[in-house]
Order: C-alpha cells, then sequence, then structure tokens
C-alpha cells in the first residue's frame, strides 16, 4: 500500500515542483492510518520518519516501510534516511556524518542534513510561508527570532529587506544560517541570544517585519516554554519591538494549539503547501501592530 501511495504522488508532485525549481517536498504524510509515516523527497534522497507506537516496537517496521518506499522509486540504500519520530519527545543529535546538501526553493538554495538531526535543517512546510515574508520584505528591516538556520531570513534578504537580523541561542545553527546566506549571495546580522534577553536588550532599535516561529517546548537557561501556555506574552513582547503598522508572522507547529490573540489584529493564512496533505504541519498568523 505504501510503495503504490508514494509512487502515485511521485508522479503527481515530481514534475510540478520540477517545472518550479522546488527539489525538497512531501511524498507521504500519513496519508493511510496502519502507516504512521512521512516520506519527504531531497533532491534524490528519502527521509522516512515513523511516528512511534506500541504496535510497531520492537520489529523492523521502519526499515520495512523504508524500504517500500525507496523500491518504489527505485532510491539506492545509500539515499536513503531513516527517523523515529515521538510526540513531545526532545531528540539527541542522531549522528555526526556533518553532511550536507543543496536543495532548491525555486531561486533560493538550502543546505540539509539528512541524518545528524531529527530535523533537517529546512521546515519545506513552510515553503509558502517564505514566498509571503519574502512579497512583503521589500525595504523593511526585518526580524528572525528562533532562527534556526536562517530560511526566513534568505527569503527576506532575497526579497529586498533593507537589512535583516536572525536571533538564534545556538551558534551551530547560526553558523549554519551564515552558511545560507551565502549560498544565496547573502548576508545579514546574526546575533547568538536566547530571544526573551534579545527582546530585553532591544532598547530603541525597531524592526518592520517579524518572523515569529517557536519550538513547541524547550528547555534552556534554567527556563521552560511552553507555546500554548506562553505565546500571548512571546508575541507581545515581539509586537513591542516593531515599529508602528509593522507585521509580526507567528507559526507553531504544536498539534493542539489554541490560539489566545483576543484583541489583537491578526488572520491566520493558509500557509501549509499541497504535498502535506494532513493539513496539520503548522499554523500561521499575520498580526499587524
Amino acid at each position: 500500500m505504501l510503495a503504490n501511495r508514494v509512487r502515485k504522488n511521485f508522479r503527481k508532485l515530481y514534475p510540478r515542483f520540477e517545472r518550479q525549481g522546488v527539489g525538497a517536498f512531501r511524498l507521504y504524510d500519513r496519508d493511510i492510518p496502519e502507516i504512521r509515516a512521512a516520506v519527504d523527497w531531497y533532491e534524490g534522497h528519502l527521509v522516512v520518519a515513523e511516528y512511534a507506537r506500541e504496535q510497531t516496537r520492537g520489529v523492523p517496521w521502519l526499515e520495512a516501510i523504508a524500504s517500500a518506499a525507496a523500491e518504489a522509486l527505485s532510491v539506492p540504500s545509500e539515499r536513503l534516511h531513516l527517523k523515529v519520530r515521538s510526540t513531545g519527545a526532545s531528540y539527541p543529535r542522531l549522528a555526526r556524518t556533518g553532511e550536507r546538501i543543496e536543495v532548491r526553493e525555486r531561486d533560493l538554495r538550502f543546505l540539509v542534513n539528512l541524518d545528524d538531526f531529527i530535523d533537517t535543517g529546512l521546515f519545506a512546510d513552510h515553503r509558502e510561508t517564505r514566498s509571503r515574508v519574502r512579497a512583503e520584505a521589500r525595504g523593511t528591516k526585518f526580524l528572525n527570532l528562533f532562527a534556526y538556520t536562517g530560511s526566513f531570513t534568505c527569503a527576506a534578504a532575497a526579497g529586498a529587506a533593507a537589512q535583516t537580523t536572525s536571533v538564534d541561542a545556538s551558534q551551530n545553527y547560526l553558523d549554519w544560517a551564515r552558511d545560507n546566506l551565502r549560498l544565496n549571495g547573502l548576508s545579514g546580522e546574526l546575533v547568538r541570544s536566547g530571544v526573551d534577553a534579545f527582546l530585553r536588550a532591544a532598547g530603541a532599535r525597531r524592526w518592520t517585519l517579524c518572523v515569529l516561529d517557536p519550538p513547541s517546548f524547550s528547555d534552556s537557561g534554567g527556563r521552560d516554554f511552553d507555546v500554548q501556555r506562553d505565546h500571548r506574552d512571546l508575541i507581545e513582547r515581539a509586537l513591542s519591538v516593531l515599529s508602528p503598522a509593522g507585521v509580526l508572522w507567528f507559526s507553531t507547529n504544536h498539534q493542539r494549539f489554541a490560539p489566545a490573540l483576543e484583541g489583537l489584529r491578526h488572520t491566520e493564512e493558509d500557509t501549509v503547501p499541497e504535498d502535506y496533505r494532513n493539513r496539520a504541519a503548522h499554523r500561521a498568523f499575520r498580526i499587524t501592530k
């Protein structure tokens, strides 16, 4: 069943995305209830992630479904990457290969690592969100909070933002963001800081366009963060460093997120692309000051 579905989806999606110059997309998104997995295409590589459950523990289920997907598309074993996801889990580093490949997103290029971390360095479900941010970026002072590997920053810079600031607590991710910017002939300010500390220290600095895409849960610096509990306060503090009429894009992939945005001028935007068929990849809100 999985092989047939992956083959069918590939025949439908691959030609369309090739015409658009998109090299990273989702082929299978928990389409079949009995096969709880995601299969992602990265420029000829397959990343197969099983969503862990008791029924498949202790049996080679992931290996079996990954093999079926790879055989359906004639992907060799050295281009097959296996992962296990668990709801609410924090994931250690999986490997230390240090190997990265380039993937296309229209006229942009991003570096991804398919083995070392649970996530690859690029959230392909935000492909359309990046396009929306890019379309609004011309002439803006752009702020990327929880910048990760800087894909939103690349989109804003490519959209002719006047300046960009990317904030993340991880130097590894900031280095990755710098590499992504350089890969696209771009540059920008990179700030190693926790978001709370950065917002407290912002002083009189103001930005006109901001992306705020926090983790669902985190525990760093002795302070825990829960996006459901803490998102309203975080959004208000991000809005405080925006100029009048500034725009904040807030997003979360929390599966049971209930927004508390009363009194804020906002719209929920449909930015989940067609290849994420279960439509639960993320929720995105455009908030104006």
